[in-house]
């Protein structure tokens, strides 16, 4: 795996605002709570920025860690024991939830309640980015 260079990215893209960088003792509370490890790329991602915010779109394409535990647990209670295989990190800002698998595992996914499996979109949370930010 090709690690991110998550601070030249998100520092160059345009309409990005940084958040405050998470802790590594951040990171762990929030997968305590949520009961995950979250996969590599992404605690990059928030060692760099808690959270990712497009002021183009106004709102966070990626949710700072302290919304995860009430965005996924109120998700996992309403869509059921398939959605608690994943942990939902950001939106596309229509509602549609970015996931990634709880056990740490590859893969990003998009959760549509209306279909019957969560749409993949790329292979980690690097390859996911550059391709929503060319």
């Amino acid at each position: 795996m090709v690690l991110t260079d998550w601070h030249r990215l998100l520092t160059t893209a345009v309409g990005i605002k940084l958040q405050a960088a998470a802790t590594e003792e951040d990171l762990a509370h929030y997968e305590d709570l949520l009961q995950a490890s979250l996969p590599l790329q992404l605690r990059r991602l928030y060692l760099v920025s808690d959270g990712v915010y497009d002021e183009r779109g106004q709102w966070f394409v990626i949710w700072p860690l302290a919304q995860l535990p009430a965005r996924n647990e109120g998700d996992w209670a309403k869509d059921g024991p398939r959605r608690r295989e994943l942990v939902a990190f950001g939106d596309d800002g229509a509602g549609g939830p970015f996931c990634v698998p709880r056990d740490g595992g590859p893969g990003v996914f998009l959760w549509d309640a209306l279909t019957p499996a969560p749409l993949w979109l790329a292979n980690d949370v690097g390859d996911f980015w550059t391709s929503r930010t060319g």
